[in-house]
């Protein structure tokens, strides 16, 4: 309830004029639910109450996705026709206005001026950041079953309430504008619903480009390829446009032997997945003066600007609904 709260208040900041919820808790217990927070925006939320089991990719996971894949394509055919875009996105992805821009409608009206239908933006997980993660003794376990091997330890990384899950992760593997050239990176995409006929996740399957055959491909004056990329779709600059943030939580098992993995001297197979971002005036150093490795960026318009911004508005939320900031 926390990330949604947060994911909300932080999109409609940048101008998202309307939710589609689609909740997926019933499925995995009759006690949880979403609805208290979609309750918070009754003009912005449309609540969808989404238990289903069926369809489901995880045998072991029963419920976890949750039809994911028809709750999309419901979506789509349910609200599409009264939508300009659509973005799907999840409550760990976050769309960040780049350049001068602190709303998404400035790109939103540069796509429709050059008649691009759908914008992709790339992903690579961000790591959350050390100085924003409370005790790890407070939570450390040991054994097999918390951490996946018995003779090690291992933690759940906290996040104050009192710091934006926006900020936490604001620390991504990759500089902006790099993540194409990692190997086969997550993909989400914002599109228009009437010229997607199809979108899976990450990719829109079917569009009325992708639809043609060979004949009117030619018509409508575009060179015939089996393999074509849609011509009316493109990447986002990750600089001047926007990028997204996958702010995914780090779970216990993905700790195992920290106090060793995060030094900058450490040369093992484990992988140092607390972030400790390179400095912005970054000089060459390894690590920082305590010897942890720096191992992500920082994106300094999300520290700079949207952070506070989303700090106020989430302490406004929540006074007003006469809790604790």
């Amino acid at each position: 309830q926390r990330r949604l709260l947060e994911w909300i208040a932080y999109h409609k900041l940048i101008g998202i004029e309307h939710f589609y919820l689609y909740d997926n808790s019933g499925a995995i217990s009759a006690n949880e639910s979403l609805h208290s927070i979609a309750s918070l925006f009754p003009d912005d939320v449309t609540y969808i109450n989404w238990p289903s089991k069926i369809c489901n990719n995880d045998k072991d996971s029963v419920g976890e996705r949750s039809s994911q894949y028809a709750a999309e394509a419901s979506c789509r055919l349910r609200f599409g026709p009264q939508t300009d875009w659509i973005a799907q996105f999840d409550i760990d992805e976050y769309v960040i206005p780049m350049g001068n821009s602190s709303s998404i409608h400035p790109l939103l009206d540069k796509l429709d001026s050059e008649g691009t239908k759908i914008i992709t933006f790339e992903s690579s997980r961000a790591w959350v950041r050390r100085e924003f993660i409370q005790d790890p003794n407070a939570t450390r376990l040991y054994g097999r079953e918390h951490c996946g091997f018995s003779m090690q330890s291992c933690f759940t990384p906290r996040v104050p309430n009192d710091v934006p899950m926006l900020q936490a992760y604001n620390c991504d593997k990759t500089k902006p504008g790099e993540k194409r050239v990692e190997p086969d990176p997550a993909e989400k995409q914002i599109y228009r619903p009437d010229y997607v006929l199809h979108h899976f996740v990450h990719y829109s399957l079917a569009t009325e480009f992708s639809v043609l055959n060979k004949n009117d491909t030619i018509k409508s004056g575009f060179k015939w390829n089996y393999k074509a990329i849609d011509p009316l779709s493109r990447f986002s600059n990750e600089g001047t446009e926007a990028l997204m943030l996958h702010a995914k939580a780090i779970g216990p098992r993905e700790t195992n032997l920290w106090e060793k993995a995060c030094l900058g001297n450490y040369t093992g197979r484990y992988a140092c997945r607390l972030g400790n971002p390179f400095p912005k005036n970054w000089t060459g150093e390894l690590s920082d003066e305590n010897g942890i490795k720096y191992n992500c960026y920082m994106n300094h318009k999300i520290e700079d600007y949207w952070a506070s911004l989303l700090r106020t508005e989430l302490k406004r939320l929540t006074k007003s609904e006469g809790e604790d900031p």
